[in-house]
């Protein structure tokens, strides 16, 4: 059965991350993201998830459409960096304005092999003393997005080119002094929840990030710490009943804000909860996993956050069809 549970999560990943090309510049707009991320704000959202679509594409569209930026919003002076590890195919895309960073990771690609092995490494890995101090706070977790992230920070220097992409923007500012985000989709938001550490660990101002489809990432018995310095400023969006933010726990958890896209486009803030599929359910799979279908249902009038506090409970969108309260005790 687990074996079975991977190939869906795969076909799921190597499907439902493709062909996210439109993006709405109004929805770019720096003056749209709200910094404070202590507050669930829909522009926010949207800013960020335009940014996790728009790193899925090769280095020459992210250029053009980065001068599009550039022109349509000057007073920003927007910069940017992209970053493309070969050796296991992970990208980032450094977003930087006058006033803070957005890293953007980038989710699993359909064509891409190390993407498929990097999502099926569900065994869990922690730091040793060789790993040296550029990697001392990575927390421990899913082993293939750790893989993953240790390549782009030591290959890619990743550290290095946000040091020179903040520089730029404000030399006078402290590595402490200048507000730090990250986001992702999918496979992406599984290296900002494992990277967000590693920025508190050397002395950045991390400030918040934003998750569509997370997967699982941080170990369990991280859980708590990692809700105590990053669970008010991290949101983590679920479309009904995605398959991919549930699979592979092998004693992994989420930690932020956790909000769950309803059958009927609603959106409720939930405590995270594991729930009863039906055979034909996974067949919508592939809907439920699609960024577009996130980023649609937070546009919706009805959806803005006092809307969704109003109609919000512990379980108020699955109700009954709750099968377990605790992410840390139930088995694939």
């Amino acid at each position: 059965m687990k074996r079975t549970l991977v190939i869906l999560f795969l076909c799921i990943v190597h499907y439902g991350s493709f062909g996210q090309n439109k993006y709405m510049d109004s929805e770019l707009d720096p003056n749209r993201l709200n910094m404070n991320f202590r507050v669930y704000d829909p522009n926010t959202a949207l800013f960020m998830g335009q940014l996790s679509d728009l790193v899925y594409e090769d280095s020459l569209l992210i250029d053009n459409y980065m001068q599009i930026l550039r022109k349509r919003y000057p007073d920003w002076k927007i910069s940017y960096k992209f970053l493309n590890n070969k050796k296991s195919d992970a990208q980032a895309l450094l977003f930087c304005t006058k006033n803070f960073m957005i890293i953007a990771f980038r989710g699993t690609e359909p064509n891409i092999v190390a993407d498929w092995i990097t999502d099926a490494s569900f065994w869990n890995y922690e730091n040793n003393p060789s790993f040296g101090n550029a990697l001392s706070g990575m927390p421990a977790g899913h082993g293939g997005f750790r893989r993953s992230l240790i390549n782009l920070i030591q290959e890619e220097d990743l550290f290095s080119e946000i040091d020179l992409l903040s520089q730029k923007m404000h030399p006078e500012l402290k590595r402490s002094q200048f507000p730090i985000y990250t986001t992702g989709h999918s496979l992406g938001a599984a290296l900002s929840q494992l990277f967000m550490e590693c920025l508190r660990f050397e002395g950045y101002n991390f400030k918040g990030a934003y998750h569509f489809a997370p997967p699982l990432a941080v170990s369990c018995s991280l859980r708590e710490q990692m809700k105590f310095n990053f669970g008010s400023i991290v949101y983590d969006i679920v479309n009904y009943k995605d398959y991919v933010p549930r699979a592979g726990r092998n004693g992994v958890a989420h930690f932020g804000q956790f909000l769950r896209i309803c059958d009927d486009g609603e959106i409720h803030f939930e405590k995270e909860a594991y729930v009863k599929f039906s055979i034909a359910e996974y067949t919508k799979a592939l809907k439920y996993h699609k960024l577009t279908n996130h980023l649609a249902a937070i546009r919706r009038d009805d959806n803005k956050l006092q809307e969704i506090k109003s109609r919000s409970s512990d379980f108020s969108c699955m109700g009954d069809e709750i099968i377990e309260k605790d992410p840390c005790k139930i088995e694939n």
